[in-house]
C-alpha cells in the first residue's frame, strides 16, 4: 500500500502543478509522497470552507504570464503571495498585504479553473505594464565605420581655347591620407595661361583649403583643424576661418533620428492585434497584451498628415481611431543637443591668396530640443571689435505647422544693432505654404559684415546687410492636373532699394515619364515679365529630349532644343548636345561627349555663339595607394571601397548594382560611396572553376568620410573531395558515422560509405565512430597537400572491432 504524509490543512494535485505543490508548499514545510496525489475534488473551488492550497497557474486578462504560483483557498477567497502578483504585472500600489484576498480586491475578478489547474484573474487594463513598439524610429542597426590606411590623390585637368582668350590650363587636386588617426586633406588648382592674355586669373598653385579632422561615433562628435567654415544656424551667416572646430555631427549616426516622430498609444482589455495606418498605408502590425501600449514605429514622414490605429481582438471586433499629426524635422528630439564651436582668424582672399589670415574670431551655435514640441537656440559671434549674441525657437503649433523666431543683439566698431526675424511653414502631401522674415537696424552687424569690410576696406560703404528682406512660398498638388507653385521675394537693401520678385510655376507628367512645365517671372518694380514653357521626352532610362521657349524681361524670345543620354553605372559613352535661337548674337550651340571606364573620366566638347565661343578637353579621376599597391580609379568624392578577392575577373555589386569585375591582381576599386551609409558589397562566384572557393560572398558595412577601406573577399582553391571509407570486410562504414580530425568541423557519412572533408592537407588523420558506438582510425595522404579537381578518393580501410556479444549493428 502507498504511503504518503501529509501536512494538516496542505493537499496535493495530479500533474505538473500538483507536484510543484509538492516540490515548494506555500509555509516551505517539506512534503514528500511516493505515488501523485487524487485531483481535488468539485468542492475545492469557491465551496471550500476549509484552507486548501494548490499550486496553479497564474493567468491575467487571458495573458498566460509563464507562473506557476501558491494559492491558498480559504471560505471562498483566493489568496496570492503580494510578490507572484508583481511579477505578473499588478502594480505595487494596489497591494496591501504580503497575503493578499483577490477575491476581495476592488475591480478584481478571480475564477478557478480546476479543469486546467489555473487562477484566471481579470484586472483593470490599466493596472497592467505599459507596452511599447518600436521600429522603424530607428534607421537600423549601427555600423561603426571602417577606414584601412591610404592615400588618395584626386587630380582634374582641364584645358580650354576661347575666342581671342587664347589657351589655358587649369589642374585641380586634392591629396589626402586617412586611417586610424583621421583624415587629412589639402586642395588647390594650379593654372597656365599658353597663349593669349593672361586676364585676371594669375598663374601659379591657388591653395583652397588644408585640414585634419577625426569623428567620435558614439557621441556624434566631428572635430576639424585648418581651414574650415563656421556652422550657422538658419538666421545667422558663416565664414571661412583658420582654426579649429568642434561640433556634433548626425550624420556620423545615421541610425539615430533626431527630430521628434509622434507616438500614439492605447488600452487593450483583451489581447488584441493593433495596426498602424499612416496617410492611408499600413505601417505596421503588432500583437498587443492586455493593458496598456504605445506605437512609436512611425514610418520617417515629414509634414501634416492622419494616422488611423485599428484594434482588432480575438472576436475578430474592430475599433479605428483617426489621429492628425505634424512631424517637423526642423525640431529635436526632447533631451536631445546640437551644437558647434568654431574659433581662429579669418580667412581673407580665398581663392586669390595661399595664405591670408585677418583677425581673430570665434563663433558658436547650441539647439536643444526641451520638449519635443520646443526646441531652443542660441548664438554668439566674437572679433577684436565685434560681439554678437541672438536666441531663437522652433515651436511646433499642434497639427497646424511650425514657428521660428529669432533676436540678434550686436555692437560692432562702436555701433549697436538688432536682428529679428520669424517664420511659419505648413506642410502636407497636398500643400504647404511658407514665410520667412528678417528685419535689421542701420547698425547690425556680424561676421560676414566683419570679414567683408575688413578684405576690402575700400568698399566700407558698400559692405552693410540688407534692412528688410521677406520671403512666401506655396505649392499645392492638383492630381492628376499637376502641381501648382509661387513664391514672392522682397528685399530692401541698406540704401532702402526695394526688389520685389514673383515667381509662378506649374507642371504636369504626361504619357510614360514625359513632362511639361511652365513658370513665369514677374519683377513688380519694373513690371516686367519673363518666363519659359518647356517638354521633356525620355525616350529610355539613359536618353532624354527636351525642348522649351523663353522669354527675358526684355521682350526677347529663345528656343532650345536639348537631346542627353547619360552615363550607365558600370561606364560607357554619355553625350548632351543644344541648340538654342538668342535672336542676338545667331545661334548658341553647345556639344559634349564623355567616356568612362573604372579608372578614369574624360570629356570633350564646345559651347558659344557666332561671336564667342569656347572649346575644351578634361580628364579625372584618381590615384589610390593602398595594401602595398598604386591603383587608377574615377574620382572620389567622399569614401570608397577596395575589393580585393586575389582571383581575376570577379564581378562587384555594390547594392545590387555592377560595379565592374576585378583585375589580373584580383582588385576593383569602388569611388562612389557615401560615408557612414550601411552599404551591402558582394561577389558573384557562379564563374569560378569548381576548384575554387571562398568563406564569404557578401558583407555590409559602412566606412568613414573621405577614408577608404580595404574589403578582402579570399578567393582561394578549394582544399576538399569526397572520400569513401570500407571496413576491413570491404562493406561500406555505416549511414550517420561521426567523422571527427584534428582542428575540424565534425562531418558524417552518406551513403556507400562517402564522406565530404575540407581543408585537406597533406596528412589527413581520420577518427571514425559508427552509431553502434565502435570507433576506428584511417588517413589520407595527398601529395603536396593539395587534392585534385573533382577527385573521389578511396577506399580507404578503417579497421573496425567486432561488436560485443549479442549485439546487431
Amino acid at each position: 500500500m502507498n504511503k504518503r504524509r501529509l501536512v494538516p490543512g496542505r493537499h496535493c494535485t495530479l500533474g505538473v502543478t500538483g507536484l510543484l505543490a509538492c516540490l515548494f508548499p506555500l509555509t516551505g514545510s517539506a512534503e514528500t509522497y511516493r505515488s501523485l496525489p487524487p485531483p481535488p475534488s468539485a468542492s475545492a473551488g469557491s465551496q471550500a470552507t476549509s484552507s486548501q492550497s494548490y499550486m496553479l497557474g497564474l493567468i491575467v486578462n487571458d495573458q498566460d504570464r509563464g507562473l506557476v504560483v501558491p494559492v491558498q483557498f480559504r471560505d471562498g477567497h483566493y489568496l496570492l503571495r503580494a510578490a507572484d502578483l508583481q511579477q505578473a504585472g499588478i502594480p505595487s500600489a494596489q497591494i496591501n498585504a504580503s497575503i493578499m484576498d483577490v477575491s476581495a480586491m476592488d475591480r478584481v475578478k478571480a475564477e478557478y479553473d480546476r479543469q486546467r489547474q489555473r487562477i484566471l484573474l481579470s484586472v483593470p487594463p490599466e493596472w497592467l505594464p505599459a507596452q511599447t513598439f518600436v521600429g522603424t524610429t530607428h534607421n537600423g542597426p549601427r555600423y561603426e565605420g571602417r577606414s584601412s590606411n591610404g592615400v588618395l590623390l584626386n587630380y582634374d585637368l582641364y584645358a580650354s581655347q576661347t575666342t581671342s582668350g587664347g589657351a589655358r590650363l587649369s589642374a585641380w587636386n586634392e591629396l589626402r591620407l586617412f586611417g586610424g588617426y583621421g583624415q587629412f586633406a589639402s586642395n588647390g588648382v594650379y593654372q597656365q595661361q599658353l597663349s593669349g592674355e593672361t586676364g585676371a586669373q594669375e598663374n601659379g598653385f591657388i591653395r583652397y583649403d588644408t585640414w585634419w579632422s577625426n569623428q567620435n561615433e558614439e557621441n556624434a562628435l566631428n572635430w576639424r583643424v585648418g581651414d574650415l567654415i563656421n556652422d550657422s544656424l538658419a538666421w545667422s551667416s558663416s565664414v571661412r576661418l583658420g582654426g579649429i572646430q568642434l561640433s556634433r555631427d548626425f550624420s556620423l549616426r545615421p541610425d539615430l533620428v533626431t527630430y521628434p516622430l509622434p507616438s500614439f498609444s492605447g488600452q487593450a482589455a483583451v489581447p488584441s492585434t493593433v495596426d498602424l495606418f499612416v496617410n492611408g498605408y499600413k505601417t505596421s502590425s503588432n500583437n498587443v497584451q492586455s493593458g496598456p501600449y504605445s506605437l512609436t514605429n512611425m514610418p520617417f514622414v515629414n509634414g501634416a498628415g492622419n494616422a488611423v490605429v485599428v484594434t482588432t481582438d480575438a472576436q475578430g471586433r474592430r475599433v479605428s481611431t483617426t489621429l492628425p499629426f505634424y512631424v517637423a524635422s526642423s525640431l529635436l528630439k526632447s533631451g536631445l543637443s546640437d551644437y558647434s564651436f568654431s574659433a581662429g582668424a579669418l580667412r581673407q582672399n580665398y581663392g586669390a591668396k595661399n595664405v591670408d589670415y585677418g583677425s581673430a574670431a570665434t563663433s558658436g551655435s547650441y539647439r536643444y530640443g526641451l520638449i519635443d514640441w520646443l526646441t531652443l537656440e542660441g548664438h554668439a559671434e566674437a572679433a577684436p571689435s565685434l560681439a554678437l549674441g541672438g536666441a531663437g525657437i522652433q515651436l511646433k503649433l499642434g497639427a497646424y505647422g511650425v514657428v521660428n523666431s529669432s533676436a540678434s543683439q550686436s555692437q560692432m566698431q562702436g555701433e549697436n544693432g538688432r536682428q529679428y526675424s520669424w517664420g511659419y511653414q505648413y506642410s502636407t502631401n497636398r500643400f504647404s505654404v511658407g514665410v520667412q522674415q528678417t528685419q535689421r537696424t542701420t547698425g547690425f552687424g556680424n561676421l560676414a559684415l566683419y570679414a567683408d569690410r575688413e578684405n576690402s576696406p575700400d568698399a566700407l560703404a558698400f559692405s552693410t546687410l540688407s534692412r528688410r528682406s521677406a520671403q512666401y512660398n506655396a505649392s499645392v498638388s492638383l492630381d492628376q492636373f499637376g502641381s501648382l507653385g509661387a513664391a514672392l521675394i522682397d528685399i530692401t537693401s541698406a540704401s532702402n532699394d526695394r526688389t520685389r520678385l514673383l515667381n509662378l510655376s506649374w507642371s504636369r507628367n504626361l504619357w510614360a515619364s514625359s513632362s511639361l512645365y511652365v513658370s513665369a517671372s514677374r519683377d513688380q518694380q519694373s513690371g516686367d515679365w519673363s518666363g519659359a514653357v518647356g517638354v521633356m521626352i525620355p525616350f529610355s532610362d539613359l536618353s532624354t529630349a527636351s525642348i522649351s521657349v523663353e522669354r527675358n524681361q526684355q521682350g526677347g524670345t529663345s528656343e532650345r532644343l536639348n537631346l542627353s543620354q547619360s552615363m550607365p553605372s558600370d561606364g560607357g559613352f554619355a553625350w548632351d548636345a543644344s541648340v538654342a535661337n538668342q535672336n542676338t548674337n545667331g545661334y548658341y550651340r553647345q556639344g559634349n561627349l564623355r567616356w568612362r571606364n573604372q579608372k578614369v573620366e574624360t570629356s570633350a566638347g564646345f559651347y558659344g555663339d557666332d561671336s564667342y565661343s569656347t572649346e575644351f578637353a578634361d580628364i579625372s579621376g584618381a590615384l589610390v595607394l593602398m595594401d602595398g599597391s598604386a591603383f587608377a580609379a574615377n574620382q572620389v568624392t567622399d569614401a570608397f571601397v577596395l575589393v580585393k578577392t586575389d582571383y581575376p575577373d570577379i564581378n562587384v555589386r555594390f547594392e545590387n548594382q555592377l560595379m565592374g569585375k576585378t583585375d589580373k591582381q584580383g582588385y576593383l576599386l569602388v569611388p562612389r560611396v557615401s560615408s557612414y551609409y550601411p552599404a551591402k558589397y558582394d561577389i558573384d562566384t557562379l564563374d569560378l572553376p569548381a576548384d575554387m572557393t571562398t568563406s564569404s560572398v557578401e558583407q555590409r558595412f559602412s566606412v568613414k568620410r573621405q577614408s577608404g577601406y580595404l574589403l578582402h573577399f579570399p578567393v582561394e582553391t578549394l582544399r576538399a573531395a569526397s572520400v569513401i571509407l570500407h571496413d576491413q570486410n570491404g562493406e561500406p562504414l555505416p549511414l550517420s558515422t561521426q567523422i571527427d580530425r584534428p582542428g575540424q568541423t565534425t562531418t558524417f557519412v552518406g551513403w556507400d560509405g562517402i564522406a565530404w572533408l575540407e581543408n585537406l592537407t597533406e596528412h589527413n588523420p581520420i577518427h571514425a565512430q559508427t552509431p553502434d558506438g565502435r570507433a576506428c582510425n584511417t588517413e589520407l595522404p595527398l601529395s603536396g597537400g593539395r587534392p585534385k579537381s573533382l577527385t573521389t578518393y578511396g577506399p580507404l580501410v578503417c579497421t573496425l572491432p567486432p561488436l560485443p556479444s549479442g549485439k546487431t549493428p
